[in-house]
């Protein structure tokens, strides 16, 4: 007398389940990273830290991520490789890092670093949607100071920033000499190299002129100037 075949024990079929539906998840969410995010996400939440030159963004507490990158890119290693070393600093940090885990998370983690992978060490400026991602949204003073990141380089109290790369703009109003202070601001934002600051070097400050709308221009000045 034949056995009759056994039911599948439950354990068993929740576990294939698990599988074809684990196998799947890779296909869900986006298919390519949106590098726009991920200069934003970067230049706001990173650009304190690291140098990257594509970015605009100058700090020093972290290594810069030209620099760190350049002899692997000459000698060979591809982007995608770079980028997943970045991918895995965001989530892992070193021991003793001033870097908080997670500081990206998700979709943001993965755009910052492609976008870190596409900029690393390359030469030229950003183009297309690209040179003014993070700023085209960008509409209170405070939301542009940000996303421009003039963090990575200045000491603004309201902004909780303490750059050191570019002068203190605390007390704009004494350093505007002649003109007025709301003269002073505009001229450093569109044409920084006009009037450096003792103790500072000419054509470290990029331009913003064309970059920023007038609205966006006045917002910032405003906003530098307590208004």
């Amino acid at each position: 007398m034949r056995k009759r075949p056994r039911a599948p024990r439950p354990a068993l079929a929740l576990g294939v389940v698990l599988l074809v539906f684990g196998l799947a998840l890779p296909a869900c969410g986006r298919d390519e990273p949106d590098l726009s995010n991920g200069k934003a996400q970067f230049v706001e939440k990173c650009g304190q830290c690291h140098v990257l030159a594509r970015a605009g963004t100058a700090g020093t507490q972290g290594p810069s991520l030209d620099a760190a990158f350049q002899a692997a890119l000459a000698e060979g290693i591809d982007r995608d490789t770079v980028k997943g070393v970045v991918q895995d600093q965001i989530a892992h940090p070193r021991r003793g890092s001033v870097m908080p885990a997670d500081l990206v998370e998700g979709e943001d983690a993965t755009d910052v670093a492609s976008y870190v992978g596409y900029a690393a060490a390359r030469p030229g400026d950003d183009g297309g949607a690209l040179a003014t991602a993070g700023l085209a949204e960008a509409t209170t003073g405070e939301q542009i100071f940000t996303a421009a990141g003039c963090a990575g380089c200045h000491t603004f109290q309201p902004a909780g920033s303490t750059g050191t790369i570019g002068p203190d703009l605390d007390d704009l109003a004494s350093a505007a000499g002649d003109m007025s202070p709301e003269e002073f601001v505009r001229q450093s934002i569109l044409d920084p190299d006009a009037e450096v600051a003792q103790g500072f070097s000419a054509g470290v400050m990029p331009s913003f002129d064309g970059r920023l709308s007038d609205k966006q221009v006045q917002a910032l000045v405003d906003y530098l100037l307590g208004q």
